[in-house]
């Protein structure tokens, strides 16, 4: 068994072999295009189209930071005509897996942290047309993943301190992924850029017998009881910290 990560990330004055900060950048955003290029190459997908995604998902993050479709173009260096394309292009082939299961995520991760009022919501996430938000309360509601407080102004909490349901629909594995990754980002900054203890990173490499994969699935349920009681004690007490943690296991493809 090998662990490929060492577990505390060193400050520039502890790694003297620590690499120039833009040599890093270049890096790190070249090992993240990695698993895009060797996706797109085994689909048979062109350059040119990747690329064209690229720009896609450069343009919508940006427009995801609260910036104007004309400050977004203007950011990327291209025209207000390419920055309305790359608009309709995500809502036409990108946007799905958003409002289905990102959103949903983002707002039940927020009202993890405490409850709050869809008009609070609003203030928010100030991206989201209030239909849109108005339709994931309600999907979260009918998947009881929220629960709506009566009063003068209704408010919403989350309805239980873990969430293990499956939502097994291609939509919702892409939210997964894009979740994952989300996380993947989050944990590189702290542990790259920030040097943040709170971010944790360890990859384990061994083998496994067929028939003894239920253990490995069982060892994940009793982690799930552990996060479970972990955020039971930390609800409402101040100085928590809001955390993801993924998990995800495949055979190796390579040897």
């Amino acid at each position: 068994m090998s662990d490929q990560t060492p577990n505390k990330a060193k400050t520039p004055q502890q790694d003297p072999e620590r690499l120039p900060e833009e040599e890093l950048q270049q890096r790190i955003v070249y090992a993240l295009l990695g698993p895009a290029v060797s996706m797109a190459a085994s689909f048979g997908v062109s350059q040119k189209v990747l690329q064209n995604w690229v720009q896609v998902a450069y343009f919508e993050h940006l427009r995801s930071k609260g910036v104007t479709l004309k400050e977004a173009g203007a950011a990327m260096g291209v025209s207000e005509r390419t920055a309305k394309r790359l608009s309709r292009e995500f809502k036409t082939h990108f946007l799905q897996p958003e409002l289905e299961h990102n959103l949903p995520v983002r707002i039940e991760f927020m009202l993890r942290a405490e409850p709050m009022s869809a008009a609070r919501l609003s203030q928010v996430l100030r991206q989201v047309p209030p239909a849109t938000l108005a339709k994931a309360l309600e999907q979260l509601e009918g998947e009881g993943r929220i629960v709506a407080k009566p009063g003068r102004t209704v408010t919403y909490r989350v309805a239980q301190s873990i969430s293990s349901l499956v939502r097994d629909t291609w939509i919702a594995r892409i939210g997964g992924v894009n979740s994952l990754l989300g996380n993947l980002t989050d944990t590189i900054k702290g542990r790259f850029f920030d040097n943040d203890p709170n971010s944790f990173a360890r990859t384990m490499t061994f083998h496994l017998r067929p028939e003894r994969r239920a253990e490995l699935e069982a060892a994940f349920g009793e982690l799930v009881k552990v996060v479970a009681a972990l955020d039971n004690d930390a609800e409402g007490k101040p100085g928590s910290l809001p955390v993801r943690l993924s998990i995800f296991w495949s055979p190796k493809n390579d040897p």
